[in-house]
């Protein structure tokens, strides 16, 4: 089992010391990273290939969709669930058939989205805004991260979700600085109640 709780323990103060204007993935993921055992720095390089959209094909996400770890099973199946759901979306628009185009793979990531957040999908496919579609389907992922991660469990899959919302922050610091903040906001708040979790246990 990794050091998870004092790595927990250690996010706020990596987060709070760097004001949203500086915020680095890469250097709180390496501060993470060397932080871990060598079994859970696999997953975090897992995660960042993952993240890289020219390693995005049907090979990747048949491992990924094997992987012993949940977050990563769950999150690339998500991933890819939101992908081809898009295909779907635009080949209906030009009335196509879109399942030429979906990477099929065999999913033994079980996806429990129900019709609530498939409706959220939809509504999100049809904003012909694209830069604000773009920040709704991000809200989409950071909520179903929040999701996967119960309050008061410490494991590997807690830093993943750090780091993959940790990501989305990066993204939207370099697209779009108001979004960015709010996203960090948030992580910052959440950070902190996990903090206080491990400060109980």
């Amino acid at each position: 089992m990794g050091n998870y709780h004092y790595i927990i323990a250690g996010l706020p103060e990596l987060v709070l010391n760097a004001d949203n204007k500086g915020f680095s993935y890469d250097s709180v993921r390496e501060s993470i990273y060397w932080s871990s055992d060598e079994k859970d720095r696999r997953l975090i390089e897992w995660f960042d290939f993952g993240t890289n959209e020219e390693n995005l094909n049907p090979h990747f996400y048949r491992a990924a969709m094997n992987s012993r770890n949940a977050f990563i099973r769950q999150y690339f199946a998500l991933d890819l669930e939101i992908r081809n759901r898009k295909v779907d979306f635009v080949a209906g628009k030009m009335e196509r058939d879109g399942a030429k185009y979906k990477i099929q793979v065999n999913n033994n990531a079980v996806l429990d989205l129900n019709e609530e957040q498939l409706q959220r999908l939809q509504t999100i496919f049809e904003n012909r805004n694209i830069l604000e579609k773009e920040q709704l389907l991000d809200k989409f992922k950071w909520d179903y991260i929040t999701d996967m991660n119960p309050y008061g469990t410490f494991n590997m899959d807690v830093i993943l979700a750090f780091l993959a919302k940790g990501k989305l922050i990066d993204r939207w610091n370099k697209l779009d600085r108001q979004m960015g903040e709010e996203m960090f906001r948030r992580l910052v708040d959440e950070v902190r109640g996990t903090f206080k979790g491990v400060e109980k246990f």
